[in-house]
């Protein structure tokens, strides 16, 4: 179905909608930020950010105690994820003073083309595909792609292997052997038959962990899995944020019962390869780092020019062909 078009008038219109949104949220934080500067505020101290709420930005103090906050102004976007400073007030509230060096950013597409903030500090990516819909490979390595350009460790996970049938085995064994080769981590999973779980808490351990995928492909059952108290911690957070629910359209951080911490993004499923360039593709293919400079040409497209240091490596086997169609449709793609 084609998406509906919206004239000039109506994202004026829009534009104007949101922007008083923004000027009214911006007056009730600064209003609460007043009322919380007149209590006598604690120690500064360090915490991070578990999700949020819109004006509420809730956060976790180091002994995973969690505190509704708000945020000076001039911080910027703050996110899912984001260590920060803060100071306690009363009623297990709180001010936010200042945000920590990211040492990564996932954004995703806003309005009027905008990258948003989605989550910060993931420093490993689980790509999790399904024996059922069928694996694509192609999708697996846009997100390999996207993942060494944050950059964070990427995790492949074939789900649903209970379903492998002499159709759909021999298409995860060929997947599964090339991206080890290529030095990845592939891991085989089932809620049904409980396989995969002790690979997978090893790999989760001491990592901040976010899983992405089409749906589907089973990532909110694997969450589930590894997070049995779900339901209880998402109370816990809908009572600090004085929200009665917790809302779906929200990234949430989760401390996970392994060691590690796993940030759970409705907004997974649009994260690909924004504000990106044919430089960034080409280094997200891991295995095309050790020719790059080596072409004759500076400017080489790896296609028919002489001398082409990739174009050698893929006529003797040391770049898989497929992989290498993956790059080419990928540039095409993310170039018009």
């Amino acid at each position: 179905m084609a998406k509906r078009r919206i004239s000039d008038q109506q994202k004026r219109r829009i534009e104007s909608i949101q922007q008083k949104r923004r000027e009214t949220a911006k007056k009730n934080s600064e209003n609460k930020e007043q009322q919380l500067n007149e209590q006598t505020l604690g120690d500064e101290q360090s915490g991070h950010i578990i999700t949020n709420f819109g004006q509420s930005l809730i956060v976790e103090n180091q002994q995973g105690e969690v505190f509704r906050c708000v945020a000076r102004q001039n911080l910027g976007a703050i996110v899912c994820g984001d260590q920060v400073i803060w100071q306690q007030a009363q009623n297990n509230e709180g001010v936010i003073v200042a945000v920590e060096p990211r040492q990564s950013l996932l954004q995703k597409p806003g309005f009027g083309g905008k990258l948003k903030p989605m989550a910060a500090n993931i420093d490993q990516i689980v790509i999790v595909s399904a024996v059922q819909p069928e694996a694509n490979a192609y999708l697996i390595d846009r997100y390999l792609v996207a993942a060494e350009n944050l950059p964070a460790t990427p995790i492949i996970l074939f789900n649903k292997i209970d379903l492998l049938d002499e159709k759909s085995r021999p298409l995860i064994d060929k997947l599964e052997k090339e991206y080890t080769n290529l030095g990845y981590k592939v891991i085989r999973a089932s809620n049904v038959i409980g396989n995969g779980f002790d690979q997978l808490h090893e790999a989760l351990k001491t990592r901040t962990s976010i899983f992405v995928g089409l749906s589907g492909v089973g990532k909110s059952s694997l969450i589930n899995q590894l997070l049995p108290e779900l339901n209880i911690r998402v109370g816990e957070l809908s009572l600090a944020s004085g929200e009665g629910k917790h809302t779906t359209t929200n990234s949430t951080l989760y401390n996970l019962p392994c060691g590690g911490k796993l940030i759970d993004s409705p907004g997974v499923r649009d994260f690909g390869l924004w504000n990106t360039d044919a430089a960034d593709i080409l280094h997200g293919f891991i295995e095309l780092r050790p020719f790059i400079g080596r072409c004759k040409f500076s400017n080489c497209a790896h296609e028919t020019e002489p001398d082409c240091a990739i174009q050698q490596a893929l006529v003797e086997n040391k770049i898989s062909p497929l992989r290498f169609q993956h790059y080419k449709k990928m540039l095409a793609e993310y170039s018009e």
